[in-house]
């Protein structure tokens, strides 16, 4: 029963003796306050970081208009660090210690205006770099070239060949028209390019009807256009209209007896008819997204040629052709079984 009672004297003998510097010990609340101005006394709206010493712990405030600031740590250790900063002023710092038994700490800041720094002028120079790209509208002549725009049928073209590419690119001046295409340069057509859209176009013709820009660029400064020395014939697909819906037709006829030519032309068959209809349509598809321009080209031609058979003398005479040797032609060919005639 002693030994129990000694125990116990001793036990609360040490809990009293560690209680005691707890109890000393003083962890209330800190409060850091203060105004920044600068040196005419004028409130300034600045940036304010407090420290803890000694583990660190950083809280941030904002002044307000008249550049009053205050933090509060709920366990206050009388050491902080204080730094204040403002856009266009020098930035401060200061160390704020407890002097006695204080728990409201003042710390006022002067802030100075920051030096401006005036640097020499720099002068930079930029290049644009060069690209295949051409931003020349369809009615401005392009340096360097020889060219046309043509919208639609114009006076140079007949109806009858409205839309086909060759008979508008050969309404150029410098551009010479052969029997494989036309010509620039003395180049021959293979060195020419057809385009729709700015993509390789297969076909020499377009419909009439269709709403296009057709633009002849001939000796372009460009080499991805033209084969190098070529002409470039650009076709241009225009926009549907967003306020109409708009449809327009074309019928061309070109009758035989109101052809005239000479005697030979007309027994050798070189007068020829026929018809021609070109339907287009445009407008938008979908309110504000998207817009259509379709057209629709069909032809018919007519022509009855003279062959060795019908032509009469004096056509052939007129061709160049003795009328005795196409009579021994078709005495020979009929005993060998070669067909003079066919359907159609």
């Amino acid at each position: 029963m002693r030994v129990t009672e000694t125990v116990m004297v001793v036990g609360i003998t040490f809990l009293s003796s560690v209680a005691q510097p707890l109890s000393a010990q003083d962890s209330s609340a800190d409060v850091i306050r203060g105004r920044v101005t600068d040196d005419s006394s004028r409130a300034i709206i600045a940036t304010i970081m407090v420290t803890r010493g000694p583990d660190r712990l950083t809280q941030q405030a904002t002044a307000d208009s008249a550049g009053n600031f205050r933090v509060l740590f709920d366990r206050g250790t009388g050491d902080y660090l204080v730094y204040v900063s403002a856009p266009g002023f020098s930035a401060a710092r200061r160390r704020v210690q407890r002097q006695t038994d204080e728990h409201e700490l003042v710390a006022n800041f002067t802030l100075p205006r920051a030096l401006v720094a005036t640097l020499d002028a720099v002068k930079i120079t930029g290049q644009k770099p060069e690209r295949a790209d051409n931003r020349v509208g369809p009615t401005q002549l392009e340096t360097g070239s020889a060219e046309k725009w043509r919208d639609g049928v114009n006076g140079q073209i007949p109806p009858t060949i409205a839309g086909d590419l060759n008979a508008v690119a050969g309404t150029m001046s410098n551009i010479t028209m052969t029997s494989t295409g036309p010509a620039i340069l003395g180049s021959g057509s293979a060195s020419n390019l057809n385009t729709l859209n700015g993509m390789g176009l297969a076909t020499g013709a377009i419909p009439r009807a269709a709403r296009t820009e057709t633009r002849v660029t001939g000796a372009t400064f460009d080499p991805t256009r033209g084969g190098l020395s070529g002409a470039n014939v650009d076709v241009r697909l225009g926009p549907g209209d967003r306020n109409y819906q708009r449809r327009n037709g074309f019928l061309t006829f070109d009758p035989r007896y109101l052809q005239f030519t000479d005697a030979t032309g007309r027994s050798l068959g070189a007068t020829s008819g026929g018809v021609r209809g070109s339907v287009g349509a445009d407008g938008e598809l979908i309110r504000g997204a998207m817009t259509y321009n379709v057209a629709l080209d069909l032809g018919r031609s007519l022509s009855e040629p003279a062959t060795l058979l019908n032509a009469d003398a004096q056509a052939l005479l007129n061709a160049g052709v003795a009328p005795d040797s196409v009579a021994r032609l078709i005495a020979l060919a009929t005993p060998l079984g070669v067909p003079l005639a066919a359907s159609g």
